[in-house]
């Protein structure tokens, strides 16, 4: 009798495994995730997971207890973070949401489509999941100290539980850049938390470069025209050499969605909205504008944003490093004249994940050490503005 109760508790040990198993646990981007330094003093970095389609391939309902996000090095846990049912429910509805009202179809470049979420698969509007049924988990940002070499996600639910890993680079790109532009710039918008790229797939190691002038200002006069602002016009240059990949250059710039004089930032950011999302449903030409994307091996580097009919190379082209390209502008969704310049892993200015780039001899004004590059920091191109 008690042989036949332990072979009965095997039983249900295996069947709760099997059932946990039914669980598929899907990431994108799916290749790796690229940390960002915050402080090199301290060794100090951050990753974030963008997003987790947690895929219920049973035949049976299944309930997410929780899920465990743990930070190793080898076989090691050195962080973890578990995200408890309540919050669970909270973004299985939000993303639930998202779904419902089109705009994670919409939000291709950020959620992967079928990279992530199996063409007809349902979200769930909470944690319990029917059959065929999925949640997200999406922008989980973890930090640590020194390296890590994966992130591993662990669902647990009453039956068991079920765990899939993705690898952790703490590299830059391999391909070495120098700063696009000439003379003084703001990075306005860098890879830094606070800022809106690092939460977006393809842009999350982004830089905005603006020009302040002697007023402290990005514009003189009342900044209600491009004209006015100290980045128009000023020529962007190829940081690194390789070949023209893609070019657009005939986006018309939108004069309407600079801050008026006296316009509140929470006004602004009202009237822009609906504008903005106009810009998403048009692809990459009503996002990143007039652009040049440049091959460097398996690297590509983005120039957004340019003034119309100011891109002077074309598709083929070979190009040298510190080759003019184009005029900074304001052209996609851009909220004044500046240049978006980010690297990423495909030929495709949307689908792609961002990569951290690695700068040469650029100065970060006043920071006495070599770091890479964050949001508000003041950066000039060393070696060729010296000359």
């Amino acid at each position: 009798m008690r042989r036949m109760v332990m072979l009965l508790g095997a039983l249900i040990v295996l069947a709760a495994l099997n059932s946990a198993a039914a669980l598929e646990v899907r990431f994108y981007p799916s290749k790796q995730l690229h940390a960002y330094e915050l402080d090199p003093t301290h060794s100090l970095r951050s990753v974030v997971l963008q997003n987790v389609a947690i895929i219920n391939d049973a035949d049976t309902e299944m309930t997410l207890s929780q899920v465990e996000l743990e930070l190793t090095a080898g076989s090691i846990v050195h962080e973890t973070r578990i995200v408890h049912a309540a919050d669970l429910d909270r973004m299985a509805a939000e993303a639930s949401q998202l779904q419902s009202s089109g705009m994670l179809k919409a939000l291709t470049f950020q959620f992967g489509g079928a990279r992530l979420l199996p063409e007809g698969v349902v979200l769930a509007t909470a944690r319990i999941l029917k059959p065929g049924e999925a949640m997200l988990l999406i922008q989980q940002m973890l930090t640590f100290s020194g390296k890590r070499d994966a992130l591993r996600v662990r669902v647990q639910t009453p039956a068991g539980r079920s765990e899939a890993a993705i690898p952790i680079s703490t590299e830059a790109s391999r391909t070495l850049f120098q700063l696009p532009l000439q003379g003084m710039w703001l990075d306005a918008a860098g890879p830094s938390p606070h800022a809106h790229h690092r939460w977006a797939v393809p842009q999350e190691f982004a830089h905005d470069f603006m020009r302040i002038g002697n007023n402290g200002l990005s514009y003189r006069g009342r900044g209600t025209r491009f004209s006015d602002y100290y980045a128009y016009a000023q020529p962007v240059s190829a940081a690194a050499a390789g070949q023209i990949s893609a070019v657009l250059s005939d986006e018309p710039e939108d004069v309407s969605l600079l801050q008026g004089p006296g316009e509140s930032l929470e006004n602004y950011l009202q009237r822009i909205r609906a504008r903005q999302n106009e810009q998403l449903v048009r692809g990459a030409r009503g996002i990143v504008g007039n652009h040049v994307l440049i091959k460097h091996g398996d690297e590509y580097s983005l120039y957004a944003h340019l003034k119309p009919g100011s891109v002077t190379v074309k598709p083929g082209d070979i190009v040298t490093k510190g080759q003019q390209i184009g005029l900074v502008g304001s052209s996609g969704s851009s909220t004044e004249p500046h240049l978006h310049f980010h690297v990423c892993d495909a030929p495709d200015v949307l689908v792609c994940a961002g990569i951290p780039v690695r700068f040469e001899d650029v100065e970060i004004y006043g920071a006495l050490q070599v770091r890479q590059l964050q949001s508000g920091d003041l950066v000039r191109n060393r070696s060729k503005d010296s000359k």
